[in-house]
């Protein structure tokens, strides 16, 4: 699979689940749909990535973990 691919995955998901995302949930959503044992890092670039374009925000208030929502004044589009 590749990182298009992953990411079109994980835009599609963020959209269905509208709750936070975590590089784990990523990780699990990626193993789900057989792009075999992803690393951490990947799921975190990944996410940053959608944060980037605008698609998610981050909620860094609590230091020891990073989370990030859809960002709902962008509509969901990108």
């Amino acid at each position: 699979m590749s990182a298009a691919d992953r990411r079109s995955l994980l835009r599609g998901a963020v959209r269905d689940y509208q709750g936070e995302w975590t590089p784990r949930m990523v990780r699990d959503l990626y193993r789900a749909r057989a792009y075999d044992a992803p690393k951490r890092t990947t799921a975190r670039e990944d996410l940053a990535t959608l944060h980037k374009q605008g698609l998610l925000v981050l909620d860094d208030t609590d230091p020891g973990r990073r989370c990030y929502r859809l960002n709902h004044a962008h509509g969901g589009q990108s």
